[in-house]
């Protein structure tokens, strides 16, 4: 991954205090990736996906995902910067959360995977 070619994203490195206090994480959670766009700011952490605009939040348990789809935008002409993925809850609702296109769609595609990992084998 080369993560210096990455726009909007990148992995979270500490410190990360103004993330836990912007986003008003627990004091377990712990940051993993971020997508800051002019718009949104989404964060996946070790225990949910939050994104955050200017007037609304919105967020998903990592425990109550019951897929992923990131969409077919590998190969496509002309693709947007940002794109997005939705998460399907255990109670069929869909929420869509923003992702950077290209190589940094690497990075946060693994870290959700690797977070739902941890969830799923506790």
């Amino acid at each position: 991954m080369d993560i210096e070619t990455w726009k909007y994203s990148r992995i979270v490195e500490e410190p990360f205090d103004k993330l836990k206090q912007k986003f008003e994480l627990d004091r377990s959670e712990l940051p993993v990736f971020e997508v800051q766009s002019e718009s949104k700011h989404t964060l996946i952490t070790t225990r949910r996906i939050i994104e955050k605009t200017s007037s609304t939040v919105i967020k998903a348990e990592f425990e109550n995902i019951d897929d992923v789809m990131y969409g077919l935008f590998k190969g496509q002409i002309d693709k947007p910067e940002l794109s997005s993925f939705r998460i399907i809850d255990l109670c069929g609702d869909q929420i869509d959360f923003q992702l950077e296109t290209g190589k940094a769609a690497v990075g946060l595609i693994k870290s959700v995977n690797m977070v739902r990992k941890l969830v799923a084998d506790r």
